[in-house]
């Protein structure tokens, strides 16, 4: 049995499975995440929400893979490149880039989709 699928669930599957992955290793290597972005241990509190943040939103995105909500992927795209507006003012391009370039990605793969039929191809 074949299921429609299109590349937009592989570019949300994507940044879902990185999220969680930022999510985990924030947790787990909390001063070597903070590190990374240039912050002081002072503000360990509030990386560790945003830690937490990351996570959930991970399981967020993976489910909405999952499901191939296609409104979900659309309704990410503003978003994330909004926060990619607001981490390139912080200094942060590598993440910006992660959010801006995975919200791009999306887009393409979401117009790619509906030209293809709608529903993406078959697999």
């Amino acid at each position: 049995m074949t299921t429609p699928t299109g590349v937009s669930r592989y570019t949300v599957a994507a940044f879902g499975l990185t999220s969680l992955a930022a999510g985990l290793h924030a947790l787990l290597r909390p001063l070597e995440s903070l590190a990374s972005l240039g912050l002081p241990a002072a503000a360990l509190p509030a990386a560790s929400g945003n830690a937490l943040a990351a996570l959930a939103m991970g399981v967020y995105y993976a489910l909405a893979a999952a499901q191939d909500n296609r409104a979900f992927f659309l309704a990410t795209v503003p978003v994330r490149l909004t926060s990619a507006a607001v981490f390139w003012r912080r200094g942060w391009a590598g993440v910006a880039a992660w959010e801006g370039g995975g919200a791009a990605l999306t887009m393409l793969a979401l117009a790619w989709d509906a030209r293809r039929g709608g529903r993406g191809t078959t697999s």
